[in-house]
């Protein structure tokens, strides 16, 4: 890559808004007062020239911010409200990006969260002055400063603002993510319902480029993963900082470009406190995570409630109705999870529980939406090559993962087998004409499957590049793609 082409590809400053407005619930559903949590994102992934080369970067920014949201965030068991808007494409222009937040933040309460994220270009015009700005698609800007002081002064309990884009003084620059495993609900509770005041993060320091790739930017990507991982802010963005220098500077190395472009360093202009004492009690933390639906086998459930959740968090809720039971479940990712929960007691090799009529009922109105929605979220019964039999048709292990991003916390529960055919079920779409045998008579049993010797190399979508790259990156991590 010359050093041209790549100083616009790094130098698409990126910019991640999101505002969160949490909303805490209390001790019974009943009588709580809730409180709500405002996600604002800004996606500016609609630029033109030689700027449009993150586009594709900041729309999995949003994949990646989206999946928090819709997975691993829980309105029934938090007792809280979401509240959810995302400006992008041609709509992230300056006027519409400020009417639509000061609306958007109107009715804030005292105790919600504001999360805003925004992805997209960036950087210091004057170095004297030191104020970065905000590039966006109608070729405005928007000064970070002037946005983090509304967001400061909003009367709400918690206000966090990250921003992906670069802080450099012109050019630019290219990453990656930690190997660990990915726990990630008790500790996005935690960030988002137990700390108070302003988290104020943005992707480099004043004078440095901030880098990324078609994946997303180095910042997005680590950030996720840390807010899946660790349980209070200082953490996550002590990690996150030290990860993205390590890449970075390993990313500048190998493009033969020391000395000209410096390791990107994360800056946090301040990161909140963790409120302690007895305002947020260790039980009362824990009372929130243990289920997706706390009451489900209690009340008929609807279809209202239900359709704004993540398939995920769809198939949790219904598998937790026989989870009460002690049912032993088969899979790797239900009994990891499950496992972690203090009221989960398994009997072994008990797969038959008395559920009741209305257990039964809000069983099969979930699994009605999963289906409806592209799901389920993981495959009860994965085949592998050379399992078949008689050619009867059998499920792909995400049979939406066209359409819908994965999770990285049910992939890392895939063995390396099971972690290529879900890969290659993205490619077996297109008609990708596979080189092994035991590939290519898997697929042929598949009836969308139409083999295209000129496939080589298809045209994916951003959800399929985002979810072909999650893969293989966890396939990396478990000592690389298993080979039929």
């Amino acid at each position: 890559m010359s050093l041209d082409k790549l100083a616009r590809h790094l130098c698409g400053g990126r910019f991640l808004f999101l505002i969160a407005a949490v909303l805490v619930a209390s001790l019974t559903r009943e009588a709580h007062a809730e409180r709500a949590i405002h996600v604002f994102g800004v996606f500016c992934n609609a630029y033109e020239g030689d700027a449009a080369t993150i586009n594709s970067g900041v729309t999995s920014d949003k994949f990646i911010l989206d999946n928090i949201f819709t997975q691993y965030f829980s309105e029934q068991s938090w007792g809280v409200k979401l509240n959810r808007l995302t400006i992008e494409g041609k709509d992230a222009t300056r006027e519409n990006i400020l009417s639509q937040f000061e609306a958007f933040t109107a009715s804030i309460g005292e105790d919600d969260t504001v999360y805003v994220h925004f992805s997209g270009h960036g950087m210091i015009p004057d170095p004297t002055k030191g104020e970065q700005f905000l590039d966006l698609v109608d070729e405005s800007s928007l000064s970070r400063d002037e946005w983090a002081n509304a967001i400061e002064a909003l009367p709400c309990r918690l206000k966090i603002l990250i921003t992906d884009c670069c802080s450099s003084y012109p050019p630019e620059f290219v990453i990656a993510e930690g190997d660990e495993k990915v726990e990630p609900w008790k500790t996005l509770y935690s960030l988002l319902f137990e700390h108070e005041g302003f988290v104020n993060i943005t992707a480099a320091e004043p004078g440095l480029a901030a880098l990324g790739t078609a994946n997303g930017g180095y910042l997005t990507i680590n950030l996720e993963s840390d807010m899946q991982r660790y349980s209070n802010w200082d953490q996550v963005f002590a990690e996150t900082k030290k990860r993205v220098a390590e890449e970075t500077e390993g990313a500048i190395r190998a493009a033969g470009l020391t000395g000209v472009y410096q390791t990107q360093t994360p800056f946090a202009y301040s990161l909140g406190k963790r409120i302690g004492g007895s305002e947020m009690p260790e039980a009362r933390s824990s009372s929130f995570t243990e289920f997706v639906i706390p009451d489900s086998n209690l009340r008929e459930l609807t279809r209202e409630e239900l359709e704004p959740m993540g398939l995920q968090q769809l198939y949790l809720a219904r598998n937790e109705i026989f989870a009460r039971y002690g049912f032993d479940f088969s899979s790797p990712f239900l009994q990891e999870y499950f496992g972690s929960l203090s009221w989960y007691e398994k009997i072994p090799a008990f797969k038959n529980p008395s559920v009741t009529a209305l257990e039964t009922k809000n069983a099969a109105l979930i699994l009605k939406i999963e289906t409806e929605h592209g799901g389920p979220f993981i495959s009860s019964k994965k085949v592998m090559p050379g399992e078949q039999s008689n050619n009867a048709a059998f499920p792909d292990i995400f049979a939406y993962s066209s359409q819908r991003t994965l999770s990285r916390s049910v992939l890392q529960s895939l063995t390396p087998a099971e972690l290529s055919i879900a890969r290659n079920e993205i490619y077996a779409r297109h008609g990708y004409p596979f080189a092994s045998r035991a590939l290519q008579e898997y697929f042929a049993s598949k009836p969308y499957y139409v083999r295209n010797p000129a496939a080589t190399d298809p045209n994916f979508s951003d959800i399929e590049n985002h979810n072909l790259w999650l893969i293989r990156k966890v396939e990396r991590i478990n000592g690389g793609a298993y080979s039929w």
